[in-house]
């Protein structure tokens, strides 16, 4: 069982030292606050170790790019002389609950965390401590203000080297810790209170780091807990008035979350079960359902990687989860863009173009991160991407009133591509030129089907939610009606773009590193070699727009020529191949998906933290693809493709401000109103 990770049904287990991997997969989070999985009886060694993060607490790291600030470590609880080197490593994700357990001569230990999901300012550690002989035992808890940052550079090629300082300390005391921001002058304190059962002495030193060493004397069998409440605040917070008992509100919160997102999968592989809990478990404990202020990063709050900017991850890949689960919740991550607009708006106007064009890497203040031309200008269908995703809202949740909220995003976003598109009048067409879609190993393309079809998409949404003149009416229909979308009748197959046949072939290299690791970038874009889902997408995002056989079409042309260097795509392919029954790919592929992060298949879930929108995906592949979930004709519908080793699936979704239970078997399914 060393360094592999055993999944069971509601929990996660590894026995082995606490790596990177470890840190990374025994991850909790409440959305609000984030804490990685490292061990709680070790101090730092560096500064920027122990990442704990806060959801929306960025700072400048040079003018205009920010990064996620990592906060001071205050959880540290260490047994003195008892520290080990492989601990049995446990995720209950019932009840939200990371454990590490070991024994060494003459004790049992446990040690526990919570981020609370009853409180969104607290976190809770706890050390039980069990006696195996007589004996004396020093508990020493630490807190240490020292942390900087290691922004991650954006060239996944480049190693970042340099720490950079955005926490400064203003006041240290034995119980409470206050810093501001280096640039912002963002005041965050931290604050904790330890209570223990035992102890007969305490001793408090207070320098660089504060510290507090407890002694008791235990007889065998006796029992000490130590325990500490630590409650983070930053800006104009106010604290939470503390629970009696957090642990048992965290759990029943947990209880109340699994009530509507669980889904239960009967399949002739039982660690399908687990890995769909774990999938699910992480978008909960990444998401601040509450808040219209922050969005979810690339890597959640599990990781710094991409500097904690949000993509187009967050509207086409995770938000299908939260809207059919979590309403309240969809709502926010929109409005996270829609409170972004003039954001957007701007920088459409620095690229000298009409309307609202939304950043490839958005930092909380709604500016542009990306310091790559190719991607940060280039790939501009997350534009779009947001206006699909606000529509979907608002069909599946009936939120009405929602409709006036989007109607600005919806005109300004379809202005943005009525300046952004050329129009070719030898051709009639309108047509896009540099572009980037999905597959990111396109080069600048010109006329990408899945941004032209999403751009007319958003023109088209623009004219349905938007007031405006008749003229300009008029002409946005005309854009939308002449849109290019490349499609070739004799093979009944949409192409993906005007280049990408012209191409020479890429022989599939015998290695499971991502391609661009072992060819320059600039040669690999001119290769035929997809790096992740693009029309396989695009299809998965119009089910009734396209027939079985151009799904099945784009599938089978596409899929062979895709490298999966990217974590989004073996969910969507697994979601398309199960839709048009392609059973033996849609297995494998939703295996994939589904064990993504605890398999490590990429090889970076440790150095870069969780995939946050592949947890999406997969759920999509379960939900959408195994399932079959759509709404049609004002009702939420099932279109069942079990493969063949599964058996049945079951759970809710909430539509229209109704809760539904969808079961799904061999032999039957039903979606019945509850």
């Amino acid at each position: 069982m060393t360094g592999n990770v055993v999944i069971h049904p509601w929990c996660i287990e590894r026995y082995s030292e606490v790596d990177d991997f470890s840190e990374s997969v025994f991850f909790t989070g409440n959305g609000y606050i984030g804490l990685r999985g490292f061990a709680g009886w070790q101090c730092k060694k560096s500064p920027r170790d122990h990442a704990v993060f806060k959801a929306g607490l960025f700072s400048a790291i040079k003018p205009g790019i920010t990064d996620m600030v990592q906060l001071p470590d205050v959880t540290t609880v260490i047994p003195v002389g008892h520290t080990p080197v492989h601990v049995l490593q446990r995720l209950d994700m019932k009840k939200g609950v990371a454990e590490w357990e070991w024994e060494t001569d003459g004790f049992r230990f446990l040690s526990q965390r919570i981020v609370s999901m009853a409180d969104p300012q607290l976190i809770c550690v706890r050390l039980k401590v069990t006696a195996l002989k007589n004996a004396c035992l020093n508990v020493k808890v630490i807190e240490d203000p020292t942390v900087s940052n290691l922004p991650v550079h954006d060239d996944q090629m480049i190693q970042a080297t340099d720490q950079v300082i955005l926490l400064q300390a203003d006041e240290i005391n034995g119980r409470h810790m206050m810093f501001h921001t280096v640039t912002e002058n963002e005041p965050v304190s931290v604050s904790w209170r330890l209570t223990d059962s035992l102890s007969t002495r305490a001793d408090v030193i207070i320098g660089d780091t504060v510290s507090e060493t407890l002694t008791a004397e235990l007889a065998v069998g006796e029992e000490w807990t130590v325990e500490k409440q630590i409650r983070v605040l930053c800006g104009n917070e106010t604290a939470n008035a503390d629970a009696c008992d957090p642990w048992a509100e965290h759990e029943k919160a947990w209880s109340r979350l699994w009530d509507d997102c669980d889904i239960v999968i009967d399949s002739d592989h039982p660690e399908l079960q687990g890995a769909m809990r774990y999938n699910i478990f992480q978008m909960l404990s990444n998401n601040a359902s509450s808040r219209s202020d922050v969005s979810i990063g690339a890597r959640g709050l599990t990781h710094g990687r991409y500097k904690g900017n949000t993509f187009w991850d967050t509207e086409i890949f995770l938000f299908p989860f939260y809207m059919w689960t979590r309403p309240e919740a969809a709502r926010n991550l929109l409005l996270y863009r829609v409170n972004r607009l003039s954001d957007a708006k701007a920088l459409a106007r620095r690229q000298n173009l009409e309307g609202a064009r939304y950043p490839w890497m958005c930092s909380s203040d709604g500016s542009e991160q990306c310091e790559s031309w190719d991607i940060g200008l280039c790939e501009v269908h997350i534009t779009a991407d947001i206006a699909y995703a606000a529509d979907r809202y608002t069909a599946v949740t009936g939120d009405a009133g929602f409709g006036k909220d989007i109607s600005e995003l919806m005109l300004e976003t379809a202005r943005y591509w009525k300046s952004r598109l050329t129009w070719e009048p030898g051709k009639a067409q309108y047509s896009s030129f540099f572009v980037k879609g999905p597959d990111e190993y396109c080069g600048a393309a010109v006329n990408n089907t899945y941004t032209n079809y999403m751009a007319r998409h958003n023109i088209d949404l623009a004219l349905k939610y938007a007031s405006m003149p008749d003229d300009e009416r008029k002409e946005l229909a005309f854009v939308r009606d002449h849109i290019a979308i490349l499609y070739d009748p004799e093979r009944r197959l949409y192409l993906q773009d005007e280049t990408l046949d012209r191409l020479p072939p890429l022989e599939r290299p015998n290695s499971d590193v991502p391609v661009y690791h072992e060819i320059c970038f600039d040669r690999l874009q001119r290769y035929r070699v997809l790096k992740q889902a693009d029309l396989v997408l695009l299809m998965t995002l119009f089910p009734y727009d396209f027939s079985d056989e151009e799904k099945r079409n784009v599938f089978e042309a596409y899929e062979p020529i895709t490298l999966h260097d990217s974590t989004l795509s073996w969910g969507i392919h697994a979601e398309l191949a199960l839709q048009t029954g392609l059973w033996a790919k849609g297995e494998t592929y939703l295996e994939k998906a589904l064990l993504l992060d605890l398999k490590d298949l990429m090889g970076n879930t440790g150095r870069e933290g969780i995939h946050m929108a592949a947890l999406g995906a997969a759920w999509q592949a379960v939900v959408c693809g195994a399932a079959g979930l759509w709404d049609n004709g004002g009702i939420p519908a099932v279109k069942p493709m079990l493969p063949p080793s599964v058996h049945g699936i079951s759970f809710t979704v909430r539509y229209r401000g109704e809760r539904w239970r969808v079961k799904i078997t061999e032999n039957e399914s039903s979606v019945t109103r509850e």
